[in-house]
């Protein structure tokens, strides 16, 4: 008897709690409306469950509005406890009825002996929210029973079997549906926590990957520049091996200023001076400056870009980007080979592909392209493609890659025009 409303105002509570996930536990920024959200979603639930409820005898209403109020109290804040119970009491004062008074007393026992248990056991209470759940769903549920059998014997002299059986599943079917919400905001925390706990052990493997590549692109340079300053020293140098030294330790040191102009393109981003850029006359100004690489290579660039194609953009980084992505392509290519550059506008976007027949890369390869630190290349530091990306990201654009083993790599750069 009323099994079936019993489950309804389950699934709501249920749906209201993925709800919850969904707009808290999901988003990036969670603590400033955590408990805004345990506010509305329980307010909703108690409503909501309120309203379909099960009437049995005059001002009695039998329903599963304790399991949201109650996870209100073990999971929200004093403002949030407090605004659930002005909604719980006043939709339930505007429903009326006998059981009114009763369904009052409850929630002020109930709702104090959580806070007491709260606040003055909070290590106990925090390992065993299960366990007092449990036992305050039986104790709202059981106490409200007591109170509709009496009101049951004053009105009817007697207590049918059918009506004990009805407040044994109501019962059951709250300590249930209790056990039930308890595990899967247990589950969404524990998610959230081992989220964060990745989060932190990314952010120390990148940490110690960014000193480690720091370390080994710098020290070679700088030791080189240290063994010529210590024949300075010496003062045994002649004059031509003292210019000759002097040139390469420059060339070291720019070599160092390259490292690190690399690793300051990819901190966070800075406000930029963008200015509209003719596509055609960019790719131009960066194929002439890496034409000396690609006939190193004996690699031949074609071209096709239309003249009529402008973007708003800040000109040194796109040509840096375009350039990392060129000689990406011209490296793949060791026994030679034509790199192609199509530029075309779609959809309001202007589309660029940059197709080499190099090595290519697997679909392993490709999910990992743009990871910090990780490279194809023997000698590569995967600093070039991350900075490519973060430029196009700046333009609010994107890269996509296609790529088959031994056949070469199509880079698609997509910008909003």
């Amino acid at each position: 008897m009323g099994i079936s409303t019993l489950l309804l105002n389950a699934f709501i509570i249920i749906i209201c709690i993925l709800s919850y996930q969904v707009f808290w536990l999901d988003k990036a920024e969670r603590k400033p409306r955590n408990h805004i959200l345990i506010s509305f979603f329980s307010s909703i639930a108690i409503v909501l469950c309120m309203t379909f409820p099960i009437h049995l005898h005059d001002g009695y209403i039998y329903d599963l509005r304790f399991i949201p109020f109650l996870l209100v109290i073990l999971y929200g804040n004093k403002r949030s406890i407090v605004f659930t119970g002005i909604v719980y009491i006043a939709y339930r004062f505007y429903l009326g009825g006998n059981g009114f008074f009763s369904s009052v007393i409850i929630s002020t026992i109930i709702t104090t002996i959580t806070i007491i248990l709260r606040y003055f056991l909070p290590v106990y209470f925090r390992r065993n929210k299960v366990l007092f759940n449990t036992l305050l769903l039986l104790s709202c549920t059981s106490s409200f029973s007591a109170f509709a059998i009496m009101n049951e014997i004053k009105i009817y002299g007697k207590i049918e079997t059918v009506f004990i059986w009805f407040l044994i599943n109501y019962v059951v079917v709250n300590a249930f549906t209790g056990l039930l919400s308890i595990y899967l905001i247990e589950g969404m925390i524990e998610k959230f926590k081992m989220k964060e706990k990745i989060q932190r052990a990314e952010k120390f493997y990148t940490a110690s990957e960014l000193a480690a590549s720091i370390a080994h692109e710098v020290h070679n340079p700088l030791t080189t520049v240290y063994g010529f300053t210590q024949l300075f020293r010496e003062n045994e140098l002649s004059k031509t091996s003292q210019d000759e030294y002097l040139k390469i330790m420059l060339m070291e040191l720019e070599k160092v200023q390259l490292v690190i102009n690399d690793y300051l393109s990819l901190t966070k981003p800075q406000n930029t001076v963008k200015k509209p850029l003719n596509i055609n006359c960019v790719f131009r100004e960066v194929t002439n400056m890496i034409s000396p690489l690609a006939l190193s290579y004996n690699v031949e660039i074609h071209k096709d870009i239309p003249e009529c194609l402008n973007i708003n953009a800040n000109p040194e980084k796109l040509k840096q980007c375009i350039t990392n992505i060129l000689q990406n392509g011209i490296e793949a290519m060791k026994d030679g080979g034509v790199l192609q550059i199509h530029a075309q506008k779609i959809k309001g976007n202007l589309v660029i592909d940059i197709i080499d027949s190099g090595v290519g890369m697997s679909q392993t390869e490709i999910k990992r392209i743009a990871t910090p630190f990780y490279s194809t290349k023997e000698k590569g530091t995967g600093l070039g493609t991350m900075i490519a990306y973060s430029i196009i990201r700046e333009l609010n654009g994107d890269i996509e890659i296609e790529s088959t083993k031994g056949k070469g790599t199509r880079f698609s750069i997509i910008i909003p025009c």
